[in-house]
């Protein structure tokens, strides 16, 4: 099959990134201007926004955090890339923790209200509960809810600001006012209640050597919390290995008839996948949907994890085209069931089902390099012409690099 024509990648390029040369200045002291402007003015290479973002993610998880605040302001000063909210709400918490909570809050003030949403206020409320700013923080958490902003995430915020500084009851009624409100807990709401068991002296390392799981029971009922109690609950036995107490836990809170939670059907999902107990696994969301209930795409997406592990390819990859499907646009998948479907359909060398899955993950997030890489291969192995495909991947920030030629000339299979 013949090879289609693409620009070579110079000698001196290859294996050369903006990602390399960033990861490379590790003295959080230096400044990262030099490498930036050697990059983008003097070379005159391309970096789109998705690739800045990565880097920025980066260096946060390498607590470089000045230098990741330095790559923010440069994306929107000199790239001129267009900010999100969700871009602010990343700048605050760098801001804060580089210069300072005042100037956090300056830089939040000094933003134009369309772009102070959720995310910024839900960031400028976390750095007020790191700061232990507790007056601030409940007067911000006030102006949430009155805007109608105030998510698990922020209720979860204040939980945790008020268990840090003692106020267990309190943390109590914030929990009783997110039910009230009708919004469902989520597993850091659970992590945090089992906190609060440990700041009683009901330690819950204790109950597990005890085998005591009644007496989490008893506190977490106290706490008004019944899907909560049951999230701990199998939690804690499927920690312990015992996959028969998770079982009957699940079992009696199906037969109290509470409110059906996706979630608490994800903790057997999940063990089941993890153990290659397919069967059990299908079986129990089967049960869930012929109840009229509607399991989370992630449900679905970790069926199609377990059935990769034991090696049913095709069904795991007609599984999580079904999770994509099925997704909310909140939905952020984790890629190693696409990248593994791609490379299952690169087998096949169908590009029907490639592009269908495409379609569906853009939806969702922006796709990666490995996922053009994985279509690319889908394409090479069908002998389709790649030249559209290179377009829109280039259209999406991505040049040709050594490993696109590679595939291109067929040494990647």
């Amino acid at each position: 099959m013949s090879t289609p024509q693409t620009k070579s990648t110079p000698p001196r390029q290859r294996n050369d990134s903006l990602f390399r040369r960033v990861a490379a200045a590790a003295d959080p002291r230096l400044p990262l201007s030099p490498v930036l402007e050697q990059w983008c003015l003097a070379e005159e290479r391309h970096v789109a926004k998705p690739e800045v973002q990565s880097i920025i993610k980066y260096l946060c998880r390498r607590r470089r955090f000045s230098q990741a605040l330095q790559l923010s302001m440069w994306m929107t000063e000199r790239l001129h890339l267009h900010l999100s909210p969700g871009d602010v709400a990343n700048r605050l918490e760098l801001i804060t923790k580089v210069y300072g909570l005042d100037r956090a809050v300056e830089y939040f003030d000094s933003m134009p209200d369309q772009l102070k949403q959720q995310q910024c206020y839900g960031s400028l409320l976390k750095c007020y509960a790191e700061a232990n700013c507790v007056e601030k923080a409940e007067e911000l958490f006030e102006k949430m809810r009155g805007m109608g902003m105030a998510s698990s995430y922020a209720y979860n915020v204040m939980m945790r600001l008020y268990l840090q500084n003692g106020q267990v009851e309190r943390v109590h009624s914030m929990h009783q006012a997110m039910e009230e409100s009708g919004i469902v807990p989520d597993v850091s709401t659970t992590h945090t209640l089992v906190a609060v068991l440990r700041k009683k002296k009901t330690l819950v390392a204790a109950y597990v050597v005890a085998e005591d799981i009644k007496a989490i029971e008893n506190v977490l009922e106290k706490a008004n919390s019944c899907n909560s109690m049951y999230m701990c609950r199998i939690g804690v036995l499927l920690k312990m290995n015992d996959m028969v107490g998770a079982e009957k836990a699940y079992e009696e809170w199906e037969s109290k008839h509470v409110y059906h939670d996706s979630r608490l059907i994800n903790l057997l999902v999940d063990a089941y996948c993890k153990e290659g107990l397919m069967d059990k696994a299908e079986a129990l969301v089967d049960q869930f949907i012929k109840k009229g209930r509607m399991p989370f795409a992630n449900t679905c997406y970790k069926l199609a994890g377990g059935y990769f592990k034991v090696g049913q390819v095709s069904k795991a990859a007609d599984l999580t085209k079904k999770a994509l499907a099925s997704a909310s646009n909140e939905w952020i998948p984790d890629l190693t069931n696409v990248l593994m479907s791609l490379n299952y359909f690169a087998e096949q060398k169908n590009v029907e089902a490639a592009e269908e899955m495409m379609s569906l993950l853009q939806r969702l997030v922006t796709p990666t390099r490995d996922i053009y890489h994985g279509l690319l291969k889908t394409y090479v192995n069908a002998g389709k012409p790649v030249s559209d495909l290179l377009h829109r991947m280039k259209k999406d920030g991505m040049e040709a690099d050594e490993e696109t030629e590679k595939i291109l000339a067929g040494e990647v299979h």
